[in-house]
């Protein structure tokens, strides 16, 4: 059985040669971060959402009870509910016929095997043209003109799914339809603290005896409820309301609950959709093929070189990414055994595709 090489061993290769090694020959499986975590569950969601559509059910159906089934927090579970539900209303209309969903290639350039899977495969009724269809999620930037969507020009793994549907699908296809998902940053608001509660002043009614510096009425005047504050002691509004003393409007009294923090984030999703749910058709030019195809000659071949020669230098500008560190990142700086596999557990080398070694 040759070596197979997909579009995640090829970034893992480019970012560091030693995650590399430790990934695809030791065939250690990393911890899943939250960030991961979350992409993973957004494209679970995504898959059944997919299968509805190419069924005839309910997309939105199935997503949510794909998402239930998530171990993870209430939190992103929330925030992925309303994603899901947006992209339903963004782009739930198309007159796309679903061909296929998380459908699986392989093909060669040379003695090269290249693999990989599809998030969803479609024709566009309008035109009859076939586009491979990819998700992701994301916190950066991907307004329009940004350049998350420039570096798709170069995107290996574009070229890999484009070339994969023609030569291991033998589906010509026009396109990607390139999905980006923005992760909402957004938390439950919590009580406001009670030592640092600040409220509004209060109007006590003058009638009964009370102030406008804070002084509540005594609600009675003689021996009557007072007419005026109807017994409450406060001043009354122009609704007939007591303006008794409320924290201002920046402050809580109760944490936010699940329901109204969904409501929250999906009000917002809702107003700056273009912010949270981005698509870009990117494509793939003849002239463009060539020098794609051989760049991916060329790196594995690198990759072979190296493997050959026992070589998997380490990268240290990638052992921080964002706010995360690598996930070989105790074995690389000595604190721990790449050899504990209680830390490093052993796994496939493609547990993304089925039928990979």
């Amino acid at each position: 059985m040759s070596e197979l090489y997909t579009a995640s061993r090829l970034r893992v290769w480019n970012q560091c040669k030693r995650a590399h090694f430790y990934r695809y020959a030791l065939r250690i499986m990393t911890h899943a971060t939250a960030a991961m975590a979350f992409g993973t569950g957004i494209h679970k969601a995504l898959e059944q959402w997919y299968l509805a559509w190419k069924a005839g059910e309910d997309r939105v159906g199935a997503a949510l009870a794909t998402i239930d089934e998530l171990d993870v927090s209430e939190v992103d579970r929330a925030r992925m509910r309303v994603l899901v539900v947006a992209y339903d209303a963004r782009w739930g209309s198309e007159d796309w016929e679903i061909l296929a969903v998380e459908v699986e290639f392989r093909y060669f350039l040379g003695d090269i095997e290249i693999g990989g899977k599809i998030d969803a495969l479609i024709r566009d009724r309008r035109d009859g043209k076939c586009y491979v269809v990819e998700h992701k999620t994301s916190t950066a930037d991907t307004s329009a003109g940004a350049l998350y969507w420039d570096r798709l020009a170069i995107d290996t793994q574009v070229s890999i799914y484009v070339d994969g549907a023609a030569f291991g699908l033998d589906v010509e296809v026009a396109g990607c339809v390139y999905d980006v998902l923005k992760r909402p940053m957004h938390d439950p608001k919590l009580a406001t603290p009670i030592e640092i509660r600040k409220y509004t002043q209060n109007k006590g009614c003058k009638i009964c005896g009370g102030n406008l510096q804070g002084k509540q009425g005594s609600g009675v005047v003689g021996d009557h409820p007072c007419s005026i504050c109807k017994g409450g002691g406060w001043r009354l509004d122009a609704d007939g309301k007591p303006e008794a003393p409320r924290l201002h409007a920046n402050q809580r009294d109760t944490d936010e609950t699940i329901e109204e923090f969904i409501d929250r984030v999906a009000d917002e999703v809702a107003e700056r959709s273009d912010d949270f749910l981005a698509r870009s058709i990117v494509v793939r030019l003849d002239n463009e093929f060539p020098r794609m195809r051989q760049d991916l000659i060329d790196t594995v071949e690198s990759m072979r070189a190296l493997d050959e020669r026992r070589l998997a230098p380490p990268s240290y500008d990638a052992c921080v990414r964002g706010r995360e560190a690598c996930s070989y990142f105790a074995a690389c700086t000595g604190r721990a055994s790449i050899n504990d596999e209680s830390l490093f557990p052993r796994g496939e080398a493609h547990p993304e595709i089925a039928s990979a070694a």
